[in-house]
């Protein structure tokens, strides 16, 4: 029963001899050639170097809110849109008239609560008089309870004016809003990068309208390694400029400084659990928004 084992066994080692040699003839992937990010490892170096994306401080995407066409366009693709102009106007005539005609109507009923509380004033002095003439032995107990319900009346009118008041503000401040939502503005500069509407195009809630980037200032995305995200985590929290320099093709280095935003784990590194931060610094001139560079980070 010994002898019988032994074949078993050396056929069970071949195998496995065979596996370990294809293993290691197979071809080692380079994850950093599939695109994969790699965080920045900090040694001793007093500055860690590594690559990230020139980019816009921030994007805005801009969304129809409501329905109608587009009227005007104030800033073409690649111009800046200066702050508080709207990057583009949809027709809102029927609102601005449906607005003049529900002022019109406050206006009336506005109006018409000074009367109707100079009636209900007149009631309730006619309705005390009354009282008194009442007790007096003046005048019947009925001519007091038909002056009674003339001051209820009087009373519910001015209710009834008041809740018509709020209901037509309300209105007014619905077409209001729809009116300033299809006239899209901004408090600040913003670059055009892509309209997605001409004019006359009809537009409804939820079609995008226009790209915006705020070029005012630029970041770039950093991927730390975890060793090295607390080595720089004290002066990354200090709000202190951060120094650093540009590295560009061919040996020219620009000197910047800027500051550390978003300390947080990034979410989007599914392959490595790493730290990361936005470095938010003034533009350079002469680089292209979505340039790939290199940057040299002062630890």
């Amino acid at each position: 029963m010994k002898y019988r084992l032994v074949p078993f066994t050396i056929i069970a080692a071949l195998v496995i001899v065979q596996a370990l040699v294809e293993t290691a003839a197979l071809p080692q992937v380079n994850t950093a050639e599939k695109g994969i990010k790699q965080p920045g490892q900090c040694g001793n170096e007093t500055a860690i170097t590594l690559s990230g994306v020139y980019s816009p401080y921030s994007v805005h995407l801009i969304k129809a809110e409501v329905s109608g066409h587009v009227v005007k366009i104030n800033a073409r693709e690649g111009q800046i849109l200066n702050a508080g102009v709207p990057i583009m106007e949809i027709d809102c005539s029927s609102l601005e008239k449906e607005l003049g005609s529900l002022e019109d109507v406050l206006n009336a009923l506005i109006s018409e609560r000074k009367l109707l509380l100079q009636d209900l004033e007149l009631a309730r002095k006619k309705y005390e008089r009354y009282l008194k003439l009442k007790k007096e032995g003046h005048i019947e107990q009925q001519l007091v309870e038909d002056i009674e319900t003339q001051v209820i009346s009087a009373e519910r009118a001015v209710i009834g004016n008041r809740q018509s008041q709020a209901e037509t503000k309300r209105a007014i401040a619905e077409i209001k809003d729809k009116i300033k939502k299809s006239r899209p503005r901004f408090d600040k500069p913003l670059y055009v990068s892509q309209n997605f509407k001409e004019v006359y195009e009809t537009v409804v809630p939820g079609e995008n309208l226009s790209r915006l980037l705020d070029v005012s200032r630029a970041k770039i995305h950093i991927i730390l390694s975890l060793s090295c995200f607390k080595k720089l985590e004290t002066s990354l929290r200090t709000h202190r400029p951060l120094a650093f320099s540009i590295l560009l093709p061919g040996g020219e280095q620009i000197k910047a400084s800027g500051r550390a935003e978003k300390l947080k784990v990034d979410p989007d590194n599914s392959y490595l659990y790493s730290y990361g931060f936005d470095l938010v610094f003034a533009p350079i001139k002469g680089l292209l928004w979505g340039q790939v560079v290199r940057i040299k980070i002062e630890l």
